[in-house]
């Protein structure tokens, strides 16, 4: 597999997170997360995750968000983009985070694993800590179809 095995645009399929303990993957955002991986071919990634369960602000006013639904809006998006790298020899890309959600990810890289079977592309991070609980967060995706 190289790079430009999987380069296009990708949805979100689904989003998993298993104890690094070997208990039972768990679905943070729901069975129906939704989500775009774009990666191009000059080397350029971008990321766009949501939780399809959140809220409407009251207000029309794009700034006009109560506390409450900004942190609910925060907490179910991930999204950054920047540049990436892959590692034919090991199976890894790392995105180098030029914008980000997360204030600590801007600037910073991230590592992820890859599997590729077909038009399904897989992610899984290496061990992390959520909540004060260590998981290995996997990602499945699946290319879109071009027109």
């Amino acid at each position: 597999m190289s790079a430009c095995d999987f380069v296009g645009t990708w949805y979100l399929v689904s989003f998993s997170a298993r104890l690094t303990d070997g208990s039972a993957a768990r679905e943070p955002w729901g069975p129906a997360p939704t989500g775009r991986l774009i990666y191009t071919a000059d080397g350029h990634v971008a990321v766009v995750l949501t939780r399809p369960d959140r809220a409407c602000f009251a207000s029309a006013d794009p700034t006009g968000g109560t506390a409450d639904e900004i942190k609910e809006a925060f907490e179910g998006l991930e999204a950054y983009a920047g540049r990436y790298e892959f590692d034919e020899a090991t199976s890894v890309v790392r995105h180098y985070t030029d914008v980000a959600r997360l204030p600590n990810w801007q600037g910073a890289g991230v590592q992820r694993y890859v599997d590729l079977h077909d038009n399904e592309l897989t992610l899984r991070t290496g061990p992390m800590t959520i909540r004060g609980v260590e998981v290995v967060l996997s990602l499945a995706w699946r290319r879109v179809a071009s027109p």
